[in-house]
C-alpha cells in the first residue's frame, strides 16, 4: 500500500479500544484471586468488576468485527473502480499461482481414495493420538498436572522446576500430543514430496498421474 511509518500508526491507533478492556480484564482476575494473611480476598470487589470487565471486552471484540466487515465492504464498493485500477504485481501474481498449484497437487495427492496404506495408517495414528491425549487432560486433569494457578510461581509451587508440573499420566499425555505431531508432520512431508515438480506443470492441462512412494 505504499504507506508511511506515521500514516500506519496512526491507522492502528484504533486498536487500543480492544487493548484496554482486555489489559483491564487480566487486571482485575489478577487481583481477584490476591489474598490476604488470613486468607480472605484481598480485593473483594475485583471478581464482580473482572466479570463485567469481560463481559464488555467480548461485546467489545465482536462489535469491533462486525464494524471492521461493515465498512470493508462500503468501500469495497464505493470504491471499486479505485481498487480495480491497482496495478497487479507480476511477481507476487506468480508466486500466488505456484502456491496455488502446489497446493491442488498436495490435494489431489492426498485424497483419501487414492493414499497407500502407509499414508492412512500415519493420519489414524496421528488422529487417535491427539483424542487419547485430549481426552486424558480434559477428564483427568487432576491426574495429569499438579494444581498451578496465575498467582503462583514455579519457585514456589514447582521447586523451581516447571516440569515438575506434570504428573506421570500427564506426561503420557503430552508424549502421545508430541507422537501425533510428528506423525501429522510426516504425512504434510509425504504429501509435499509425492508429486514431481513436472506434474504442477500438467495440472494446468488437467492430466497427470501420481507416483506414490508408499506401496498400496
Amino acid at each position: 500500500m505504499r504507506l508511511s511509518v506515521i500514516q500506519i500508526m496512526i491507522g492502528t491507533i484504533p486498536i487500543v479500544f480492544l487493548i484496554i478492556p482486555t489489559c483491564a480484564t487480566g487486571s482485575l482476575l489478577y487481583m481477584a484471586s490476591l489474598e490476604t494473611e488470613s486468607g480472605n480476598p484481598e480485593f473483594p470487589w475485583a471478581g464482580t468488576v473482572s466479570a463485567i470487565t469481560a463481559s464488555l471486552t467480548a461485546i467489545v471484540q465482536f462489535g469491533s468485527m462486525v464494524v471492521a466487515a461493515y465498512y470493508l465492504e462500503q468501500t469495497a464498493d464505493k470504491r471499486s473502480e479505485e481498487l480495480e485500477s491497482i496495478e497487479v504485481d507480476i511477481e507476487v501474481k506468480e508466486a500466488d499461482d505456484r502456491a496455488e498449484h502446489l497446493r491442488k497437487c498436495y490435494l489431489d495427492v492426498t485424497e483419501w481414495s487414492r493414499m497407500p496404506t502407509g499414508a492412512k495408517m500415519l493420519v489414524r495414528t496421528s488422529l487417535a493420538c491427539i483424542i487419547v491425549s485430549s481426552y486424558m487432560v480434559q477428564i483427568f486433569a487432576s491426574r495429569c498436572f499438579v494444581p498451578h494457578s496465575l498467582t503462583d510461581t514455579i519457585d514456589g509451587n514447582l521447586e523451581g522446576n516447571a516440569t515438575n508440573l506434570f504428573l506421570p499420566l500427564g506426561w503420557v499425555a503430552m508424549i502421545l500430543f508430541l507422537v501425533s505431531c510428528v506423525f501429522l508432520y510426516i504425512f504434510q512431508v509425504w504429501g509435499k514430496v509425492s508429486f514431481h515438480p513436472s506434474q504442477i506443470l500438467s495440472l494446468c492441462c488437467g492430466a497427470y498421474e501420481i507416483q506414490l512412494p508408499f506401496p498400496s
